[in-house]
């Protein structure tokens, strides 16, 4: 993606199989008269996925030694100097904090937290923003920076892409495109290619209608749920094809024997797992039990699907409200 598209690239802790950094530690750019300086890191924590060979190895370094290395080489090049900071919220405070005032960072910038900054929060001498999550806000920062490089006031500015923001017809193309592109991919039946690590070979996902034979007033009010629905909200927008989207919105994506687009002639009904149903929470219906554990799992598994980055505002028990049984 480096060499195809015109990115400026950089981070300075993330190195490849060859030891080397993938990309410049640090990048500078001259912005009205001043010299601005970016540096990024990642956290150790984030799970580097990417499409290439599964082959592919990183090291990632300690953050802070990163920094240690090239802030004091950025800061003789840049007025002032911006740090984008791949961590959780926590690790973020704790690395400012560590570092210390006259770090020489001026402004941090923390990752997709789902949390939205509607004012500048200081850790110690450093501007703290954030980048929210999924595209949904762009943040404008407005600042009074002197001649000398100091930012001496700044505000704060969240816009929303809502349906009220103008669209940018050469982007609107590039996505109608790509949606017939990928509903016209989806007529290609073949298998999906990830990990099949969880679950038991011996077990089956035998679909909601059979826990209805027993079940049949939890069925009922399950077909009256959202969950019920899931798969047809994939199918408007051409997003059948997508992992990222399917995994949530079948059964089993990710277990033995669970959902997948072809049919399967030795794991009966594989092909009709779409949607949320009842063993997406439960477990596989051959594991069926009678002593309770069933529904210690089913709370469990919320938050696969429903984790800070595609259900921020979850809360169990208002979302369990909507679909009780």
């Amino acid at each position: 993606m480096a060499s195809t598209h015109n990115f400026r690239w950089t981070n300075a802790n993330v190195r490849g199989s060859n030891g080397e950094l993938l990309f410049p530690p640090y990048l500078v750019t001259e912005k009205a008269g001043l010299r601005v300086g970016v540096i990024s890191v990642l956290g150790p924590d984030y799970k580097i996925v990417t499409m290439s060979a599964a082959s592919d190895e990183f090291t990632v370094d300690s953050p802070r030694d990163a920094l240690d290395k090239y802030l004091p080489e950025l800061r003789g090049k840049a007025d002032v100097i911006v740090l984008l900071a791949q961590l959780s919220g926590k690790d973020t405070r704790e690395l400012l904090l560590g570092l210390g005032e006259g770090s020489g960072i001026d402004i941090c910038v923390e990752s997709h937290d789902p949390r939205q900054y509607r004012r500048i929060n200081k850790v110690g001498d450093v501007h703290l923003v954030a980048a929210n999550n999924q595209g949904k806000y762009v943040g404008q920062l407005d600042m009074l920076v002197s001649k000398a490089g100091i930012v001496e006031d700044a505000t704060l500015t969240i816009h929303a892409l809502d349906k009220q923001s103008p669209e940018i017809k050469e982007l609107v193309d590039k996505v109608k495109k790509f949606e017939e592109e990928n509903k016209a991919a989806g007529d290609t039946r073949t298998s999906f290619i990830h990990p099949r690590d969880k679950g038991d070979d011996n077990h089956r996902f035998l679909g909601a209608h059979s826990c209805g034979t027993c079940h049949k007033e939890t069925f009922q009010n399950y077909l009256q749920s959202a969950h019920a629905r899931a798969w047809d909200s994939l199918t408007t927008k051409g997003q059948t094809n997508n992992e990222d989207c399917v995994a949530c919105h079948s059964v089993g994506f990710f277990h033995k024997n669970g959902y997948d687009r072809v049919a399967d002639a030795k794991v009966a009904g594989r092909e009709a797992l779409t949607n949320v149903q009842c063993e997406a929470c439960h477990g596989y219906g051959t594991g069926h039990d009678r002593e309770g554990s069933w529904l210690a799992q089913a709370k469990d598994s919320c938050v696969t699907c429903h984790d800070q980055q595609n259900s921020p505002e979850f809360d169990y028990e208002t979302y369990w409200a909507k679909i009780a049984h």
